[in-house]
């Protein structure tokens, strides 16, 4: 990779955070990272604490016109929930601004009810209601992004781990029900293995992403409270949980790491929250 990439990230949540910590580490000197914001405080923290260059998105005219140039030549990562409204505003800036490559951060939770092994084959579910805004949203990146469906995420800073030391976290129904996940650094280390790609066009198409081991919830909560000496979380009837905890899926995600020849750093929940509760010591 050449010096000096513009990396754009529309949207600075936990995914966007991890992609430019794993940028500073493995590609240390050769990004410029750039991030939107809606505040001025949060500008300053950008800057301050993750050596992000804010754009700040405001009332006042002339933001569209400078995230466009900054966008000319970028690798511009999306990452923002959608609202029915900002995805069109935006994805209009980037067809405009000719970015290198876009990734756009989706959610498994298009599948809705659909139970079982899922896979890019899979259908999403319309008859869902949350599910179909994002669906819309992904229509409206498709065009110009790979799109990658991502299952749970957690970290040493936030994750069901933490949940459970909080007294938080209830068991969804007897735990029977599978859920897939992902490790932020696994994530971040896909995002820019796909900007970076030497022909990253041939990536503009639609993935799952998550770790090599869907499990029950059962399971994963009974090796965590052992291991932090925990008594098992009470249960919960399904219908009172979280609805991304209703779930009974298994994402296949090989696809995406054949097409990258990647290997995760954390392939199965024992490593990566082996790695979470290392880093809370």
């Amino acid at each position: 990779m050449s010096a000096t990439k513009k990396v754009v990230l529309l949207g600075v949540g936990q995914t966007a955070r991890a992609l430019a910590k794993y940028l500073s580490s493995d590609y240390p000197d050769t990004c410029q990272i750039w991030g939107t914001t809606r505040a001025a405080t949060g500008a300053a923290l950008l800057d301050l604490n993750l050596g992000i260059q804010p754009i700040l998105l405001n009332d006042q005219d002339g933001w569209q016109q400078q995230l466009q140039e900054v966008c000319n030549g970028a690798f511009v990562l999306v990452s923002f929930p959608p609202d029915g409204v900002s995805d069109q505003l935006f994805s209009d800036i980037l067809l405009a601004s000719q970015p290198q490559a876009v990734v756009y951060i989706s959610s498994t939770g298009v599948y809705g009810k659909n139970e079982g092994v899922i896979d890019e084959s899979t259908p999403v579910d319309l008859g869902d209601s949350r599910a179909l805004l994002r669906v819309k949203a992904e229509e409206i990146w498709s065009s110009q992004a790979t799109i990658l469906r991502a299952p749970g995420l957690y970290q040493g800073s936030s994750g069901l781990h933490l949940r459970l030391l909080n007294g938080s976290y209830r068991l969804p129904g007897d735990g029977s029900n599978y859920v897939s996940r992902i490790h932020l650094d696994d994530l971040a280390m896909i995002i820019a293995k796909a900007f970076f790609a030497d022909s990253p066009s041939r990536l503009k198409q639609t993935y799952v992403v998550g770790d090599l081991k869907p499990t029950t919830h059962l399971e994963v909560v009974t090796w965590l409270c052992q291991r932090l000496s925990l008594p098992m979380p009470p249960s919960a009837p399904l219908t009172e949980v979280n609805p991304t905890l209703r779930g009974n899926r298994q994402i296949r995600a090989t696809k995406i790491l054949r097409d990258l020849d990647l290997e995760l750093k954390y392939p199965t929940y024992v490593e990566g929250f082996s790695q979470c509760l290392a880093s809370k010591n």
